[in-house]
């Protein structure tokens, strides 16, 4: 948008438009020039022809999947319960085993909280946890 703060003069706002026009011919991006409106304002839209510099620079995260977010730890927990609900008629054995990314292991083994109480309780048996560093924060192998 640019104001012409006081342009009444018809013939002074036609040279206006007149000198954008031109001015805007050697714009490689194709462009739109509207008219004066009642405010004397005129607006002047390009269209982006060419990607973001960021775009051109980076590629999405492999983590996020370029969403910018990560799930936080307790949702991760909330994913593993579901996962214990769903898992626990069909698990065989004396235990099962957890892998988890390193943090989610350490809000798991703390004293703090009964989220590892409230698994081995939904699966009637005892879970050793692992903890991984390859994994991703919000990936988890329940087996």
């Amino acid at each position: 948008m640019v104001d012409f703060i006081d342009m009444d003069e018809r013939k002074s706002r036609q040279k206006v438009m007149q000198a954008l026009e031109d001015a805007m011919r050697s714009d490689r991006a194709p462009n739109k020039i509207l008219q004066f409106n009642d405010f004397g304002l005129v607006a002047i839209t390009r269209k982006r022809v060419k990607q973001s510099l960021e775009r051109t620079l980076c590629s999405p995260c492999p983590y996020c999947e370029g969403a910018g977010y990560v799930k936080s730890v307790q949702t991760v927990l909330g994913e593993i319960l579901q996962e214990a609900h769903k898992i626990a008629r069909a698990v065989e054995g004396s235990d099962v085993t957890l892998r988890v990314h390193p943090e989610v292991a350490k809000l798991l083994k703390s004293n703090d909280n009964d989220y590892l109480e409230e698994i081995e309780e939904v699966l009637h048996r005892p879970v050793l946890v692992i903890s991984d560093a390859t994994l991703q924060q919000e990936k988890f192998d329940l087996v």
